[in-house]
């Protein structure tokens, strides 16, 4: 007899993380961009790595809750607000990389799921939605936007992540599901956005 299959959920709703979240902190409270903050106890050294991470992270994340459905205004004050956290916890996390995903994902889970709001159609330009490097891509990010919010959330949520150059076996660990779901739904994903491509150029 057949075992069955991987579960998976065809809801477009944000689903929660799964994961361990590598170490999250306790939460804390958000500070401006830009304004002196207390060193916390990090090295020159730690304050380096800090400022790189924030550099590349801050767009990426902000690209990934866009892709799942939040609008670009609120997306970007959950990837500040987890900056901050990751700021002020920075020698208590194993991983600041899948630590802020998680915890960046989290925040919009529960935005989400207590406050119901239109989703943006088209997000606004924004330096934040891209990578440096695809900037000239924004009308393509526009398309991916569109074509990722269509999705299944679960199928969304790999195929944004994969996107952003995550291995099936570090999704897997990052939101808690078997390697197996993992790759169901990517393929799931990328069936869909052929589909979408194909009905594009016959139009």
């Amino acid at each position: 007899m057949t075992e069955p299959g991987p579960r998976e959920d065809d809801s477009r709703e944000p689903l929660p993380v799964g994961g361990a979240g590598e170490g999250v902190p306790a939460e804390g409270a958000p500070a401006v961009e830009g304004v002196a903050q207390p060193s916390y106890g990090l090295s020159p050294e730690d304050e380096e790595a800090f400022s790189h991470f924030y550099r590349a992270y801050v767009p990426r994340l902000t690209a990934y809750l866009v892709y799942q459905g939040a609008p670009v205004d609120r997306a970007g004050e959950f990837v500040q607000d987890t900056m901050v956290k990751a700021y002020r916890s920075w020698h208590e996390i194993r991983s600041h990389r899948s630590w802020a995903y998680t915890v960046a994902y989290r925040e919009f889970v529960r935005h989400a799921t207590r406050v119901e709001e239109p989703v943006e159609e088209v997000p606004e330009s924004t330096t934040l939605l891209c990578r440096p490097e695809a900037t000239e891509s924004w009308l393509q990010e526009q398309e991916i936007v569109q074509v990722l919010r269509s999705l299944p959330a679960r199928q969304r949520q790999v195929l944004a992540l994969m996107l952003d150059g995550w291995k099936p076996a570090e999704i897997a660990k990052l939101i808690g599901i078997e390697g197996a779901a993992v790759r169901s739904n990517l393929f799931k994903a990328r069936k869909a956005v052929a589909q979408h491509l194909a009905r594009r150029e016959e139009d």
